[in-house]
Parts: C-alpha cells; sequence; structure tokens
C-alpha cells in the first residue's frame, strides 16, 4: 500500500485506504467538516492522487494517446479536465492535465488499484520521459469560502486573478510550487504540488493560514458529498458505479474527433448505437432515509431509475442523489417513487441544487 506522504501532520486524524493508496478519510465529525468548507476554507491531503511531468514536445503525444481529451489544445498556462478509460471504454481515473509552458502536469485521481495506473503510464512511456512526481513531491488541497484569501497570504495578491482550471509558478522557501486554481466542491478551490523536501513546511504555512481565516483541517469523505451537492463528477460514487463516460454524461470531457486513445473503440461504439440511459438528479423529502445508492425508483408501475450516489446536504435539509434514469423519463422536475410503486415521493432536480457561497464573492474587486 502506497502511504499517506505526511503522515505525522495528520496525527490523531481517521486514515483510511482507497485502491492501495492512504488516504486522510475524516478528521472530525462530518457537519463540522462541511461547514469549514461552506463558510470558511478547509486543508485536505490530495496526495493519493498519482502526479506526473513530462516535457512537453514528447508528452503532448503521450498523454494524447491515454486521454480523450484533446491535449494538444491546451493553452500555455491553463489545465484541462478529461478521465482515462480501460479497453472498454469504462473510467479508470478523472485526471487533470496542465500546460506549463515546457512541461505538461498530469494528475490522476484513479478508482482503480494504485499499481495499475502507475503501469499504464509506464507502459505508454516508451521513451523513458515522464518523471514520476508521486513519491517526490505532496499534493495540498485548500477548499472554501476563504480558500483565495490562504493562497493570497502564501503567495501574493497575483494568485486573485488566475482563472479556474490554470496553473502557475509561485516560490517557497528555495522551491517551485504548482498552484492550481481547481476544486470541486462548488467554492473556492486550490491544489498545490510541492516537493516533498519542503512539504511539511508548506504544510505548516497553509494550516496556519488556514486557521486565521477561521477554518480547519478535513478529509476526503466530506468531498464526496460537496461534489454530489455541486454536481462535479465524482470518480469515487458515480463514476465507480456506472463506468460508461457517456451515460454519465462526460462528454465535455472529450474530444470527438479523436479516436485513438485508451478505450475509444468501445466509447465511440456505444455512442453511435445511441444512449438508453441518462443520470439525473434527485430530491427527497427531509428525514426519508431509503434514497440510498441501489434504491429503485419507479415512475407508476414501472422501474425506471438506479440511485448510483447520495448525501445528505445541510444546504438543503434534505437528502440529494444521483440516479440513472430510462431516456424517457430523465428530466428535471418529475415526480417518482422511492422503492415500489407505491413508495415515499421523490422529485428529479436540475443540478446543483445549491447556490455556493463563493458565487458572491467578486475576487476582482478585493
Amino acid at each position: 500500500m502506497r502511504k499517506l506522504s505526511l503522515g505525522a501532520q495528520w496525527k490523531g486524524a481517521t486514515i483510511a485506504e482507497r485502491h492501495g493508496v492512504e488516504v486522510v478519510s475524516r478528521v472530525s465529525d462530518f457537519e463540522t467538516e462541511y461547514r469549514l468548507v461552506r463558510e470558511s476554507v478547509a486543508l485536505t491531503d490530495f496526495s493519493f492522487m498519482r502526479r506526473y511531468r513530462f516535457p512537453t514536445d514528447k508528452g503532448i503525444d503521450l498523454l494524447d494517446a491515454l486521454l480523450p481529451g484533446n491535449v494538444a489544445r491546451i493553452r500555455y498556462g491553463r489545465v484541462m479536465q478529461t478521465f482515462m478509460a480501460d479497453d472498454e471504454g469504462r473510467i479508470l481515473a478523472d485526471c487533470y492535465v496542465a500546460n506549463n509552458d515546457e512541461e505538461m502536469i498530469f494528475l490522476c485521481e484513479a478508482a482503480a488499484p494504485d499499481d495499475l495506473m502507475a503501469r499504464i503510464i509506464r507502459e505508454a512511456d516508451r521513451d523513458g520521459i515522464a518523471q514520476d512526481l508521486t513519491e517526490s513531491h505532496v499534493l495540498l488541497s485548500v477548499d472554501g469560502f476563504r480558500a483565495w484569501a490562504v493562497v493570497r497570504d502564501l503567495f501574493g495578491a497575483d494568485v486573485l486573478g488566475l482563472p479556474y482550471l490554470s496553473v502557475e509558478l509561485y516560490p517557497f522557501e528555495g522551491e517551485q510550487i504548482y498552484l492550481f486554481r481547481a476544486g470541486k466542491t462548488s467554492e473556492f478551490g486550490y491544489l498545490l504540488l510541492a516537493p516533498r523536501s519542503v512539504g511539511e513546511r508548506l504544510f505548516d504555512a497553509v494550516s496556519a493560514a488556514v486557521s486565521r481565516h477561521g477554518g480547519g483541517r478535513c478529509g476526503v469523505e466530506v468531498h464526496d458529498s460537496l461534489r454530489l451537492e455541486g454536481r462535479f463528477f465524482n470518480i469515487h460514487a458515480e463514476g465507480q458505479r456506472v463506468g460508461d463516460p457517456l451515460v454519465l454524461g462526460l462528454q465535455w470531457m472529450m474530444d470527438f474527433e479523436k479516436s485513438d486513445y485508451r478505450g475509444a473503440a468501445a466509447i465511440l461504439r456505444r455512442r453511435a448505437a445511441g444512449l438508453s440511459r441518462k443520470v439525473i438528479g434527485v430530491l427527497a423529502a427531509p428525514g426519508e432515509e431509503h434514497l440510498k445508492v441501489g434504491a429503485r425508483l419507479f415512475h407508476g408501475a414501472d422501474e425506471v431509475a438506479e440511485v448510483v450516489a447520495e448525501t445528505g446536504s445541510p444546504v438543503l435539509g434534505r437528502p440529494v442523489a444521483l440516479a440513472v434514469f430510462r431516456n424517457d423519463v430523465a428530466y428535471a422536475g418529475l415526480p417518482f417513487s422511492l422503492g415500489s410503486p407505491h413508495g415515499p415521493a421523490v422529485s428529479t432536480v436540475s443540478m446543483p441544487p445549491i447556490m455556493a457561497k463563493s458565487l458572491s464573492v467578486k475576487l476582482d474587486e478585493m
């Protein structure tokens, strides 16, 4: 098992395993960690993601052959979100690819065994150009309504001009830190990729800044709920349970002019045949306990959907879920029955069902 990079810094937290990698699962209770992100700021260890550096001249071709997104079209300083599939066109990993001029940075969050993902990169890297940063670098995530203030304190007001899905280098104690503006919580989010030699000191500096802005530390479990609430794709929930990127609605991650990436033949074959299912959001009444993964939804006497991800939404005060529906009833605003034709009433909803607090912040006026 791949160990946590900064284990000593997370003493007292609940440590779990995901696909052969240690992760910080929880630091405190769900409600506390949720409120940190929604109302202030939270620090999370994202070193479970695999991370690589490639020279741009050869790395573009290597990554373009692995991923359905068009790597060659990523502009300097920008980040593309895409995925990696297996030979059957089922999703293995949610990926970021960053163009940092003469180098490409590749971040990979997998729902597959860690050693499998490492082997895929090794086998694709016939020229030996990949630099594996997974052990040599740490990856921290800063998310929340006040996340922008934390990175501003660390790196200066220049960071406030970074657009979503961008990357920039900043100095820290003699090393260069990659700062990605990303995040999947609906609030402000940043990833910090740093050499392990300064990892502990960076962690302490970020943690201190987070505390100054009323925040704290959290684990990855709460991120699963935050992603669903904001309708950000979650490889560990609906991604793992559904697998098919077309049913999941991830067409925006693909360039359909490409036909030579991993899993392309299977994906394009399913697309040509047409889709019969689609993922739609679902809301239940406050206190409803049966809107769980695997639950069936009915339209009259017909079973029409299966729940593939769910959480309790503190903002809404009720459960929210994602379900795979038959296409003929895959619309927002429709009533259904939960569990049986005469079960509790639920309804489909346009996602996301919340308004993030960060949308009220105008960074260009700071």
